[in-house]
């Protein structure tokens, strides 16, 4: 018995002492792990290098020594050696590859960079960060193709990414073609990149992009692509303006909804949203002139614009551009109505040329208290005459008002 209990304790005392032992160890590794990653937390190249060498199978703390070597001590030798050493431990890192190949770029080693690359798209084919980075090694190492082909996998996987993605392609292709065929069918994409050609000065590639929208299926918001038709008015082009116009209500049943068959005026009867682009009102507040939609007051339609005046005012803020035809006849209607409107001068509606500002027509003026009463005027437009202003305005302006006006049931017809 005393053999087999002298036995038996040293068997527990082996045990305590490997057990000891062991904890030791696990305490001492978890120790050193601690220590390498405030060392590495420290970023500079000094501690890097110290995190290293207590961790030399961290392929996370090679790849940090590396990017440290590159972009700040420029130590591109170095830099290869820890990137490459990242990579082995651990070849299923894209983020590794990307690495190494920026040190084999900053180094002049084009070759062993797009090896690199290459390696680092097979290993993760699909994640839009690694097809974006991927892209942008490939287009530096004038592989058009394969980079083209990334930048497509990024746009298609995250459409965030593309204000940096067109402009980089803009900025080294010039060519809507090619870019054109990277695009997914995301018409929010292809408005994008519109809006970049035309911040570019480069009107006649937006529009090539613009019928290129036109043509896909998915549908989309028609307040998104508004800003197009203003670019053209801003650019006097009317009727580019009014084509796009007609192009985009096609893709709307909702923008339609603003159009009246043979009528210039879009929304006369103040029943839709006002847009304040495009062709539809738009609208900028003035000192002294409140505008609401009225729904107790109507000559139609169940609403009409009112605008009461206080002190004084002349442009009311309200305006649309209009497309005519030069030398042409035209009837300018609306139905109006006022109450207690005091002014030696009351409103009236205009129409001036949009680019000179030389009024072409306007109707008689309203004051008073008055029912609803049909004003119209008629005009011939100017040889070169394009783009009409409507408003409603006083002139002087600066004389006293105060008041109520209500117009409604606005039209302007050719005769």
């Amino acid at each position: 018995m005393a053999l087999f209990s002298k036995q038996g304790s040293a068997e527990r005392l082996l045990s305590l002492v490997l057990i000891l032992s062991g904890s030791a160890t696990y305490d001492w590794l978890a120790i050193r792990g601690y220590r390498a990653q405030r060392l590495a937390d420290r970023s500079d190249q000094d501690s890097l290098e110290r995190a290293v060498a207590l961790e030399p199978q961290s392929a996370e703390y090679h790849d940090l020594l590396c990017r440290n070597l590159i972009f700040v001590t420029e130590q591109t030798s170095r830099a290869t050696g820890e990137c490459m050493k990242a990579s082995e431990l651990n070849p299923y890192s894209s983020t590794y590859w990307l690495d190494l190949a920026q040190a084999y770029l900053s180094s002049g080693d084009n070759i062993r960079s797009s090896v690199a690359v290459h390696k680092a798209v097979a290993v993760d084919p699909t994640t839009p960060d690694t097809a974006w980075s991927a892209a942008n090694f490939l287009l530096i190492q004038g592989d058009l193709p394969a980079a083209l082909h990334q930048f497509s996998i990024a746009l298609r996987g995250d459409p965030g990414l593309a204000a940096p993605i067109l402009n980089t392609c803009w900025q080294s292709l010039h060519d809507t073609t090619l870019i054109q065929g990277i695009l997914p069918p995301k018409p929010d994409i292809y408005l994008s990149l519109i809006e970049l050609l035309l911040a570019k000065g480069e009107p006649a590639a937006a529009h090539q992009i613009w019928l290129a929208l036109m043509q896909l299926k998915p549908p989309f918001d028609y307040h998104q692509a508004l800003f197009y038709v203003d670019n053209l008015l801003q650019a006097k082009d009317a009727d580019g303006a009014e084509k796009t116009w007609e192009q985009l209500a096609s893709k709307s049943k909702t923008l339609q909804a603003y159009l009246r068959p043979g009528d210039l005026i879009v929304d006369g009867s103040f029943t839709q949203e006002i847009l304040n682009s495009g062709f539809d009102w738009r609208y900028t507040p003035r000192p002294h002139v409140a505008l609401t939609l009225d729904t107790n007051e109507f000559h139609s339609d169940g609403r009409s614009l009112l605008l009461t005046y206080s002190e004084s005012g002349g442009d009311s803020g309200l305006f649309e551009y209009v497309v005519v035809q030069p030398n042409t006849r035209y009837q300018l209607t609306a139905w109006v109505k006022s109450q207690e409107l005091l002014t030696a001068n009351g409103p009236r509606l205009t129409l001036s040329d949009a680019f000179d500002n030389k009024l072409v027509a306007s109707t008689d003026e309203t004051a008073g208290s008055t029912p609803w009463h049909h004003l119209d005027t008629e005009f011939r437009t100017g040889p070169v005459t394009k783009l009409l202003v409507l408003s409603i305005s006083r002139v002087p302006a600066d004389t006293r008002i105060q008041g109520q006006f209500w117009v409604d049931d606005i039209s302007l017809r050719p005769m």
